[in-house]
């Protein structure tokens, strides 16, 4: 227990200290600050203690499953047993047909089409905005931060800003600061299925866990920012009047609009996944071949996966890994950094690790914090708000709120699990 306590306080100072050269002067709301740790806290606990908390996420995770299934008749109809249907020969032992690309990504196209038909039915936004209400009154944060905070629970880095796309003009460089932390603090409905999948051997809860980490990273985002100093009212970071912008808050004019630009959405985004997962291992492929050149040939060559691993290590520990965990966990860890949390989880299912540690690590993966994750969140929100110049210079330090926010997950959870 002591560990992860030690850990999610240590966090807290890494981030004071961010802050920005004036992190001492800057004015922070401490009572925000206490209030959204109690929250989070309360959360925790009730998410951990409560069985009604507990079913309620249960069904949530049941039903996310269920698009799982779902998609796989799709690719089945589509590909044959290469979607994942009966496979047409025999298999040697310890043979799969299992294919990434069309059995476990194409979640994202049914997710998308989900995503757009119930935005177009005001129904996703309209529980954006209840839940973004708690945050708002919290952590004092504007409307249209909350909104895109409670939507980050569920849905993607630039879907979320999506429900508030006419007003993202009018934004303070800090709110702007905020969403883009959210965007690297939190994954996305649409992973889940293929990260629970990958897991579910070794970890047969890993979608009640997986959701729940949403909810508490969203939380943990919104502490981390307010320790930094986020948000702020200095005078030159004035929220304009949005009263001159379109009243149009819907992005689709009819439910076959919706239905078929979530489709082409989803679409585009299940290619830029298989697209920066071939570009990203490859590209790391061809580094540790650059690496073992120079490494020596003892047989254990040095890999960009443990230079990542070996930086993460120290992260590891505070979150309150096992010892004997350590170095396999900082290891996903490294790799979740480097290439993304689809590989990273499929990496943790390989491991011969504690459940515990396993728990823990979820919360420390389940997100967008990686390297070709900030190339798709700079371009995505330049091309929503190009008229926001802040995001370029706003996105190393959002990046790193991000991480600290699922240090602060996953040292929260462990500080419960020790209980």
């Amino acid at each position: 227990m002591f560990r992860p306590l030690i850990g999610y306080l240590a966090l807290l100072v890494i981030a004071f200290l961010l802050g920005g050269s004036d992190s001492i002067k800057k004015k922070r709301d401490w009572g925000v600050i206490g209030l959204g740790i109690a929250l989070q806290v309360c959360v925790v606990f009730a998410m951990m203690n409560s069985s009604i908390v507990v079913s309620f996420f249960e069904c949530i995770a049941q039903g996310i499953m269920k698009v799982r299934d779902a998609t796989i008749e799709g690719t089945k109809f589509v590909f044959g047993y290469v979607g994942g249907g009966d496979s047409p020969f025999p298999l040697n032992e310890g043979g799969s047909t299992f294919i990434l690309a069309f059995q476990a990504l194409p979640t994202v196209i049914l997710f998308g089409i989900l995503a757009a038909v119930l935005t177009y039915l005001n129904i996703l936004p309209v529980l954006a905005k209840v839940v973004g209400y708690v945050f708002r009154k919290v952590f004092k944060i504007n409307e249209s931060v909350g909104m895109v905070a409670a939507a980050r629970i569920f849905i993607g880095q630039l879907e979320a800003p999506l429900l508030i796309k006419h007003k993202l003009a009018s934004l303070s460089n800090s709110d702007v600061f905020i969403i883009l932390a959210l965007a690297f603090s939190t994954a996305a409905a649409s992973i889940m299925p293929i990260c629970a999948s990958a897991i579910e051997a070794i970890c047969p809860d890993a979608m009640k866990h997986i959701i729940m980490s949403s909810v508490v990273s969203v939380i943990s985002a919104l502490i981390v920012c307010s320790v930094m100093g986020y948000p702020c009212d200095q005078a030159d970071d004035e929220v304009s009047s949005s009263e001159n912008l379109s009243s149009d808050d819907r992005p689709y004019s009819s439910f076959m609009g919706a239905l078929s630009r979530g489709l082409s959405d989803g679409c585009f985004v299940w290619w830029c996944i298989v697209g920066s997962m071939i570009g990203m291992v490859a590209l790391i492929a061809l580094v540790n071949q650059l690496l073992a050149i120079f490494s020596g040939g003892d047989g254990n060559p040095l890999t960009l996966q443990k230079i990542f691993g070996l930086a993460m290590y120290p992260f590891a520990w505070i979150i309150g890994i096992r010892d004997a965990d350590l170095l396999a966990i900082s290891q996903i860890l490294g790799t979740k950094l480097a290439v993304n949390e689809i590989v990273a989880y499929f990496d943790l299912a390989k491991c011969e690790v504690a459940r515990d540690s396993v728990v823990k690590a979820i919360y420390a993966i389940t997100n967008f914090g990686n390297f070709s994750c900030i190339g798709v969140t700079v371009g995505g929100m330049a091309a929503l708000a190009p008229t926001q110049k802040c995001i370029t210079s706003l996105i190393g330090k959002a990046f790193i709120a991000g991480l600290l926010a699922t240090g602060l997950s996953a040292t929260i959870i462990g500080i419960f699990l020790s209980i």
